[in-house]
């Protein structure tokens, strides 16, 4: 791994924002972090959230990995679903 990794070996966390809609929230992968060896971690965003101040940084979750690398999946139909 690399120095930015904090070389701990570890998946880095997925980055999302969180989008409150009418009757639901809307989950948006829009980055990733990964955790230093002081405890901090670094931020690497794909995306700006707009229109949320919330982000929620956590392991990324299973139907993320289906999702296309070319950053088009942010809006997959599994994206509506709280995690």
């Amino acid at each position: 791994m690399t120095e930015s990794t904090g070389g701990s070996g570890k998946k880095p966390l997925a980055v999302y924002a969180i989008l409150e809609r009418k009757d639901r929230k809307v989950w948006f992968k829009i980055g990733a972090a990964f955790p230093n060896r002081d405890g901090s971690m670094n931020l690497y965003l794909d995306a700006l959230p707009v229109g949320t101040n919330c982000l929620q940084i956590r392991e990324q979750r299973a139907w993320d990995d289906t999702r296309p690398a070319n950053g088009n999946g942010a809006f997959a139909t599994h994206a509506e679903v709280q995690p």
